[in-house]
């Protein structure tokens, strides 16, 4: 007898800061090459996946910034199905803590974590690599989601290679309290560095030896940083706040708007995020992992 499909499948979708991103030239497709170290983070939204007895239906329930149809959770669930055939009824509730617009991938791990669930519910045993190959159709930074804590990511977001992750990173995740477009971003990127500049260009073995060093030390760069932070002053002010509240290391991820600082530990995280919550800032205390969120 084949085993019952399970009726729901919950799991975490982890946030990920940019360690490190260089941006390089728009390329002949028309994508910018990029290469960035990439570390999930303990911020998560919360999804939860069911079976409906109605063949065919997705239905979407969650506090998102644009119609649920244009989530890249229900471009998760049709992709899904075109690849397995499947067709029994899905019901995703998404609780969101992830801000969007924020530079901490949120869309993208949401849509990993959903393809894992729906694999996971429906006994499609699909592999991680099947599921990052599915999730590259969706969008360039899903395929990390799949790969555990830490990754070197290149070529326009899609080349993903695994990084023993660390452990010991704490750190404060702080949102100004506005998105940034990454369209908007990239298209002032390119009308304020009309040519590739000569950016730190430190190779995929200095990164890797990089980051287990003191964040003190660390030399990654945000190619995006100097360009948002001039348009967007507060960000600029987030980050200062940061380091004045005591990081080691401080800097905007992605294409902003968030910014995150790097503290001893997680207790001295905690106290400066709640400081910021209690001015009324949006923090957020954190620390890295070192692989995707165990499915409930």
């Amino acid at each position: 007898m084949a085993p019952l499909m399970a009726a729901s499948v919950r799991v975490a979708a982890p946030a990920k800061v940019n360690l490190h991103l260089r941006v390089y030239g728009r390329r002949g497709d028309g994508f910018h090459g990029l290469l960035s170290l990439f570390q999930a983070v303990s911020l998560c939204d919360d999804i939860v996946v069911r079976s409906l007895k109605a063949t065919d239906s997705i239905r979407i329930e969650g506090d998102f910034d644009c119609p649920p149809e244009d989530t890249t959770v229900y471009k998760a669930a049709l992709a899904f199905r075109r690849l397995t055939g499947k067709a029994g009824g899905i019901a995703i509730e998404v609780a969101k803590a992830v801000p969007a617009g924020a530079g901490l991938g949120g869309g993208s791990s949401d849509a990993a974590a959903v393809l894992r669930a729906l694999s996971a519910l429906f006994d499609a045993e699909l592999g991680s690599e099947a599921l990052a190959r599915l999730g590259s159709e969706i969008g360039s930074d899903v395929p990390f989601f799949f790969s555990g804590g830490c990754a070197l990511v290149s070529g326009r977001g899609e080349k993903v290679e695994a990084v023993a992750s660390r452990g010991d990173l704490a750190m404060v995740i702080h949102f100004p309290g506005f998105p940034v477009s990454s369209a908007d971003a990239y298209r002032l990127l390119d009308l304020m560095r009309p040519v590739d500049t000569h950016e730190a260009d430190l190779s995929p073995d200095e990164l890797r030896r990089a980051y287990f060093r003191e964040p003190a030390e660390w030399p990654f760069i945000n190619s995006f940083a100097p360009w948002i932070e001039a348009e967007h002053p507060a960000i600029a002010l987030a980050r200062k706040r940061l380091l004045d509240e005591g990081a080691s290391f401080a800097a905007m991820t992605g294409s902003g708007s968030c910014v995150f600082g790097i503290f001893a530990d997680l207790k001295e995280a905690q106290r400066v995020a709640g400081v910021l919550r209690g001015e009324g800032e949006r923090s957020f205390p954190a620390f890295s992992l070192a692989r995707p969120p165990a499915l409930g």
